[in-house]
């Protein structure tokens, strides 16, 4: 073989295992990001369950642990919540109404490619005792978490009702 014959075949042989190499890598990085997000899907189902059963129990202050310290709650028809304690004063005043009780349930979950970011949208009922009889709401949301040390905090909460506005 002539030695620029030899060059070449080389040449390919070598770009052929670096692509090789690359695409392995490229494997092992997508199965690592999978299994990654699959824990952290599971993290934050679990952490929404979680928040379900302390609404259930109206415990504020496990509530409050859930949003990060600069996280916000974004209700209808009031003002911003800034910050654990004001979010925990929001969520007390709505608990404090008779025979309160919520569920959501989330539709989609997408995390970032980061995996420190996670987008979570879906569907939430309220019920409760008015003053003029019952109140029954549904409504969206979106909550927007933060791993904050390796724990998924709520940085955004906002949600809004599917029924009219009032005249």
């Amino acid at each position: 073989m002539h030695s620029s014959k030899l060059l070449g075949v080389l040449i390919c042989s070598a770009a052929l295992l670096a692509s090789c190499s690359e695409t392995s890598d490229a494997r092992r990085d997508q199965t690592a990001e999978a299994k990654s997000t699959a824990s952290d899907d599971q993290a934050i189902r679990a952490t929404n369950a979680r928040w379900l059963e302390l609404i259930n129990k109206n415990d504020v202050a496990g509530i409050e642990q859930l949003y990060a310290e600069d996280g916000v709650a974004l209700p209808p028809n009031s003002k911003a919540a800034v910050g654990p304690k004001a979010i925990g004063q929001w969520w007390a005043s709505q608990m404090k109404t008779p025979g309160f009780a919520m569920t959501f349930s989330t539709d989609q979950l997408v995390i970032s490619a980061m995996g420190d970011m996670a987008l979570d949208r879906g569907s939430y009922r309220v019920s409760a005792k008015g003053p003029d009889g019952p109140i029954n709401d549904s409504g969206k949301f979106v909550v927007v978490w933060r791993k904050i040390d390796g724990e998924w905090k709520v940085a955004a909460d906002i949600f809004n009702t599917d029924l009219p506005a009032a005249s």
